[in-house]
């Protein structure tokens, strides 16, 4: 409960201090007086470019086109790594489980190296597809990049922020 009163305190503090820095007059940037409003927008843009991906929305056509070219791969992204990736982890699960039995003594019908081997053969399935999603991630964006490029040109520049 104590921790709960603390964070809240502080979190009270953080956005009354920026409310203060907010109320500024102007913020210069880049030798522009610009409102204070725009110190909160830009803000929130570069944190978001600093903790996401850079994300572009592409046109139809643009996604038909690459789909035309690597046509299963929505397929293996949708269906198969993730299902693989969880049978292999229930798989695990149960070769962990079974391991520790058979080392702790609680059962006696159990090989453990048998159980071993599975072990690794489990975590080796999903390290694979987990290597091999993030393969497909990749080269799905890449490609869209390309096609995007080959259809509609490169794409306009973002107005406005520090690079003016």
């Amino acid at each position: 409960m104590k921790l709960l009163v603390a964070s809240l305190l502080a979190l009270t503090h953080y956005v009354a201090a920026f409310g203060a820095l907010h109320k500024a007059a102007a913020v210069q940037i880049n030798g522009a007086a610009r409102p204070a409003g725009h110190l909160q927008k830009l803000c929130v843009r570069d944190v978001r470019r600093m903790h996401s991906p850079v994300l572009r929305e592409y046109s139809t056509k643009v996604k038909i086109t690459a789909e035309s070219r690597a046509p299963l791969r929505q397929a293996r992204i949708f269906f198969f790594y993730p299902s693989t990736i969880a049978g292999a982890s229930v798989a695990l699960y149960v070769s962990v489980t079974r391991l520790i039995a058979g080392l702790g003594g609680f059962r006696d019908d159990l090989v453990p190296l048998n159980d071993a081997g599975n072990l690794f053969v489990d975590a080796g399935v999903i390290a694979a597809a987990v290597w091999f999603l993030r393969a497909d991630l990749k080269a799905r964006s890449e490609q869209l990049e390309e096609v995007a490029l080959e259809l509609e040109g490169p794409p306009p520049k973002e107005k406005g922020g520090l690079e003016e």
